[in-house]
């Protein structure tokens, strides 16, 4: 990485920091003003939120019952586990728990076997369980509990009767409840959890071990028509898995018709007016599936394919807050609904509905092998507008690591590539910045003949550029392609599930967190940034010396700019810096083994005349438009336009 790469990188650098400190600064203050939120309406809410079984007159239109009358639950109950089901991998290794409770009959949540939640405090806080924490304000309710009365202007009801198992196999287990109440009406629900597996001909696809059907059938034993709207099945909550991992990537998110949406807890914020509590969207042409996910893992909820169950047709969605174990402070997150279409279920029948869920990390192949199951699921990446580069840059990493078996090294591998396929551009600019070394003592001549007349100097130095045919440039435009670099690798970082815990040498112990040894004063010690910051001063002391003296005295301080940035992000970011900086010093070595590039002036053609490259003929467009000012000067053909005295 030379002098101008450096400087194309810092801008990069420059600008992620800044957006990172704005990101958190405005995290902070949602997350204030959530909790004011909270205690404020602690002291005026009727009610918590999902602690009663809605119920209203039987002969009342449900249409009408905006706030059905709440009936407290008879006796309070913790939920407990009724099954596990548990997938395995071909080898017989297990990868998934999904734990079904009893109250709500809904999937308490789903564990990440081996997976831990927190590198750093893997004995303390266990595995990964997605789905697994309690939203402040709510009751445990599990992703498939029946979900009522969903508005924009009221929280949602939640069915809280108490389930138990009828039937069970290896991969489904069956239970119900027949004491369910809604609209004045009793009646029985049914619920079968199944691992179906995800097939491409032959072939279990890896994304089978996260993915779980739901049969839902609903009995009217009452005498009276059962009317259900606004209704759906409960998708969880989410925020970050542990207080290291960034919460601005917390997201409800949506395929509507084939548009992919994405959206924060803070899109329910309002700079005019008061905050919004929570949303329900109706307005979708085709809702495909609905989600939520945090910046390693994701839940999403579809109807069954070839079920016949009516697509569905709308998302609830609200802001709150998490206890995070081990988090000093709560949490930002989001719960979801997944709307179900409206019903009229007539006395003594039964209407069923099915929908699929997946519950998993975020494996960029993985959810790219899904995509016949679940429409586009790997837009769920969201690698911005450098997708066209992150994919296939987080393609050959999974190859790589097939290879070596480690994603430290799998990192060091994929660099390389990279690094020689701009092996002749980084070729060329370093000749070119070489040559412009080369000019640098004409052009001291130049300012210091001219002194403070800065045209002249200017229009000095481009006829020099164009004795020589050197484009200043030169040395910038071919590193400008590691800005989409860049910024594709930063991007993968940030969401690949598979940097989790990867260990790397002796003291990476987890290549998607700093790689801190130990805390002196209360500081962390992290090693990698230091390595960078060396290999950086040793490959800017072999780049020539170009530019101003003040543009050469920036360049002393990049090294520190990256050292701290390096130092507070995931260290698989400096473990790429680093393995860059290193392969741009033997690259330098090799360059200066080959022919070095001498002062000569630009050859004429054929037709005698000069060579002109694209810079030249800009400077020779300046020319000629000044020389048509100066002359329509001397023929007075330009108007005075200067005010009289």
């Amino acid at each position: 990485m030379d002098k101008t790469s450096v400087i194309v990188v810092s801008t990069c650098v420059a600008l992620l920091g800044l957006n990172w400190m704005w990101s958190n600064s405005i995290q902070e203050e949602k997350q204030a003003l959530e909790a004011a939120k909270k205690a404020a309406a602690a002291q005026t809410a009727p009610a918590t939120p999902g602690a009663a079984t809605p119920q209203t007159t039987a002969d009342a239109p449900a249409q009408q019952q905006q706030q059905p009358a709440p009936v407290a639950t008879p006796v309070e109950q913790q939920p407990q586990v009724l099954h596990s089901l548990v997938s395995k991998s071909s080898e017989g290794k297990e990868i998934a728990r999904f734990n079904i409770q009893d109250i709500g009959g809904g999937v308490q949540g789903v564990q990440m076997i081996d997976q831990k939640a927190d590198s750093t405090k893997p004995a303390e806080l266990g595995d990964v369980c997605i789905n697994g924490l309690t939203p402040q304000g709510y009751k445990h309710y599990g992703i498939g509990t029946l979900m009522f009365n969903m508005s924009d202007d009221n929280e949602p009801l939640f069915d809280s009767a108490v389930y138990h198992k009828v039937s069970e196999t290896p991969t489904s287990v069956t239970i119900a409840s027949d004491n369910v109440q809604y609209n004045g009406c009793v009646f029985s629900v049914s619920k079968t959890f199944s691992m179906v597996p995800l097939q491409q001909g032959d072939e279990t696809l890896e994304g089978n071990a996260y993915a779980l059907r739901v049969d839902v059938s609903i009995n009217n034993t009452g005498s009276t028509n059962l009317v259900l709207n606004n209704w759906g099945l409960y998708g969880g909550g989410v925020c970050a898995v542990n207080e290291n991992e960034f919460a601005n990537y917390t997201y409800y998110i949506s395929l509507d018709n084939g548009d992919f949406e994405n959206e924060s807890p803070g899109s329910f914020s309002s700079f005019f007016g008061s905050d919004k509590k929570r949303i329900y969207n109706t307005e979708f042409d085709k809702l495909e599936w609905a989600g939520l996910m945090n910046q390693y893992y994701a839940t999403i909820i579809q109807p069954a394919r070839n079920s016949g169950t009516a697509t569905a047709n709308a998302l609830y969605a609200a802001p709150v807050s998490f206890n995070l174990p081990g988090a000093k402070e709560n949490v930002q997150g989001l719960v979801m609904g997944f709307g179900l279409p409206a019903a009229n279920i007539g006395a003594g029948t039964a209407q069923s509905y099915a929908v699929e869920t997946f519950t998993g990390p975020k494996y960029n192949l993985m959810l790219a092998a899904m995509t016949n199951e679940f429409r586009m699921i790997d837009d769920i990446m969201d690698y911005g507008w450098v997708y066209l580069i992150s994919y296939p840059m987080n393609w050959i990493i999974n190859v790589f690591h097939n290879w070596f078996g480690n994603w430290g090294f799998a990192i060091i591998a994929m660099t390389f590539v990279i690094r020689l396929l701009i092996w002749p551009l980084y070729r060329k600019s370093y000749m070119s910045m070489k040559r412009m070394s080369l000019l640098q003592p004409m052009m001291n001549e130049i300012k210091q003949r001219c002194g403070d007349d800065r045209q002249r100097a200017s229009m000095e130095m481009m006829n020099l550029y164009k004795k020589y045919n050197i484009s200043p440039l030169g040395g910038c435009l071919p590193m400008l392609l590691q800005i989409p670099i860049f910024f594709a690798f930063f991007y993968v970082l940030q969401t690949a599930a598979e940097l989790r815990g990867a260990e790397f040498l002796f003291w990476v112990t987890d290549l998607s967190q700093p790689d801190t040894v130990c805390h002196i004063f209360g500081l962390p010690l992290n090693i990698l940034p230091f390595i960078m910051a060396a290999s950086m001063v040793a490959m800017m002391k072999m780049s020539p010396s170009a530019g101003d003296p003040m543009q050469q005295k920036i360049m002393k301080f990049m090294p520190v700019v990256f050292f701290l940035f390096c130092y507070t992000y995931p260290s698989a970011l400096a473990l790429y810096w680093t393995t860059t900086n290193i392969i741009s010093i033997i690259q330098t070595l090799i360059i200066r083994r080959l022919p070095q590039p001498t002062l000569e002036e630009a050859q004429a053609n054929a037709k005698g005349k000069q060579k002109e490259g694209f810079f030249a003929r800009i400077q020779r467009m300046a020319e000629e438009q000044q020389r048509q000012l100066e002359q329509q000067k001397r023929q007075g053909t330009m108007r005075n336009v200067t005010k009289k005295k």
